[in-house]
């Protein structure tokens, strides 16, 4: 991490007409996407672009910040109190903006005690309370979202150019290629869309959804997008981690999940398992993109040399997927 957090807390002190209440900055998370830290004396999040070359640029604080404004506003997704957005990069290096800080933890990993401890109840309640989270964001007005968003073909178009400018493996680059030449159908007018829905950007309170966070990916498009991204967690097996929960007697089947969204949104899903592929070839992509910039050296952090060695596995599970779809 580049940023130096003590001079972070000097310029939010300068900048803030409450700074003297900061008594320091603490990292939360930080490395090559958007970067979070505590700011300690006020309990508020400080939100940043990379401190050095990120994975999918560029970082537009301005547009996260509209877009998360807009959901607090006018949906029930539960979000953050949306606070100050500075555009000048004189005050900390990068624009930035701040969010009041949301009691609750993430998980994705591994199963939290307080869930592990209720396993069939407390999965159901986790289920319902996500799904509820994601339809309302794609039942609100599209019209309150700031503008901006690509239609499915041009969503499967970008992460092919993805994918291709990464090197990424051919095999991931022929499903693409796929779905380029033939889109899975949309089931209706554009909707707000959040690009990243899993359950690992949930943060929970003893079992309560707290808040629906990483909203760099969010969009108006077909939010098909985002229920075949969740849906893709299912039966990944030893090609991904990032799954827990989805094991447990009580968590939603794949099956359970449409009907739920179908329920939710009023819409019908269409093509799931090639919505499915796609969410997993996007992710595929992303992590080419980490394996890439540290073969080429642009990024040294070894987190991203591991990115490689997960790939096969992963994309080779996306290919059966794909030849099933």
């Amino acid at each position: 991490m580049a940023r130096d957090t003590r001079q972070l807390a000097e310029g939010l002190r300068s900048w803030l007409d409450r700074g003297e209440g900061v008594t320091g900055v603490k990292v939360l998370s930080a490395g090559h996407s958007n970067e979070t830290y505590l700011v300690e004396g006020l309990n508020e999040i400080l939100r940043m672009p990379p401190s050095e070359e990120g994975l999918l640029p560029p970082y537009d604080m301005v547009r996260q910040h509209q877009v998360m404004s807009a959901v607090e506003q006018h949906s029930a997704v539960p979000m953050p109190p949306m606070l100050e957005l500075c555009t000048d990069p004189a005050v900390l290096g990068d624009p930035f903006f701040l969010m009041g800080a949301v009691q609750g933890e993430a998980f994705e990993y591994a199963v939290p005690e307080w869930l592990a401890a209720d396993p069939v109840e407390g999965a159901d309640a986790v289920c319902r309370q996500w799904f509820d989270a994601v339809a309302a964001l794609h039942t609100m007005d599209p019209a309150l979202m700031p503008p901006g968003g690509r239609s499915v073909s041009e969503e499967i178009a970008y992460w092919l150019k993805v994918a291709r400018e990464a090197e990424a493996m051919p095999a991931l680059i022929r499903v693409l290629e796929d779905l380029d030449a033939s889109p899975p159908r949309t089931t209706g007018a554009a909707t707000p869309v959040h690009g990243d829905p899993k359950h690992g950007n949930c943060m929970w309170d003893k079992g309560r959804l707290t808040v629906l966070l990483d909203w760099e990916m969010a969009q108006i498009s077909e939010p098909m997008l985002d229920l075949g991204y969740i849906l893709m967690f299912h039966g990944q097996g030893e090609a991904s981690l990032a799954d827990a929960g989805f094991d447990l007697p009580g968590w939603w089947s794949w099956d359970r999940m449409v009907a739920e969204w179908e329920q939710r949104t009023g819409r019908t899903a269409v093509d799931v398992m090639r919505y499915a592929v796609l969410g997993q070839a996007k992710v595929s992509a992303i992590i080419s993109v980490g394996a890439h910039l540290f073969r080429t050296g642009r990024i040294k952090d070894p987190r991203f040399e591991g990115f490689a060695m997960v790939l096969p596995a992963y994309v080779g599970l996306l290919e059966n997927r794909a030849m099933a779809a």
